[in-house]
């Protein structure tokens, strides 16, 4: 009876470990890609923005082969692309515990595939071109990807404008915002195809 509760403990005891471990190296990821690498903090997608997205390209795009998702965090978005089209998505994500989270995730998950790289410089020296880019970044970083244009068809922005440029379509995510800078940022898709 006692060996069978001290198991358990220890087994409990291992569990809070590893969590206390992963929270650690997750802010000290989080820390290094904001204040380092002035990259935007991670936004999880919510589960109505990959419903949305899913829904947009299944309606206008969907013969669409091959979706570019920028800065994918965990993948969950690319994953859930990849569930519900016929298109096969790489997911590009430069921090190593979010790109270890989204390789092991694609794992069960055939029609996605993340690569751990700088998304700018991967795209730069591709000859890969993407039906559809997907990307939640910042207004900054959002306007940088626009300059890669001529390396996809279509790009998706979530929350975030390109500076200085129009949209062909916006479309309405619904109730919330993100915050990126003290400021609210509403939910929707920005689109740009005409260039």
């Amino acid at each position: 009876m006692m060996s069978a509760i001290f198991y358990g403990l220890w087994i409990f005891a291992m569990l809070v470990a590893i969590f206390e471990l992963f929270a650690l190296i997750y802010f000290i990821e989080y820390v290094v890609a904001v204040e380092v690498f002035h990259q935007p903090p991670f936004v999880p997608t919510t589960k109505r923005n990959q419903e949305q997205v899913v829904q947009y390209i299944n309606k206008n795009y969907p013969n669409a082969k091959y979706i570019c998702e920028v800065g994918s965090g965990y993948g969950r978005m690319a994953r859930y692309i990849g569930k519900h089209t016929n298109a096969k998505v790489i997911a590009l994500e430069n921090m190593p515990i979010s790109a270890l989270i989204s390789k092991t995730a694609d794992l069960f998950q055939r029609k996605s595939k993340t690569i751990k790289c700088d998304a700018f410089k991967y795209l730069n020296n591709t000859n890969k071109k993407f039906d559809i880019a997907i990307a939640y970044l910042s207004p900054t970083h959002t306007t940088e990807l626009f300059k890669l244009k001529d390396k996809f068809d279509v790009l998706i922005s979530l929350d975030f404008e390109v500076k200085n440029e129009k949209p062909d379509e916006i479309v309405d995510n619904g109730p919330g915002y993100t915050v990126y800078n003290r400021k609210k940022y509403p939910h929707k898709m920005y689109i740009y195809k005409s260039w």
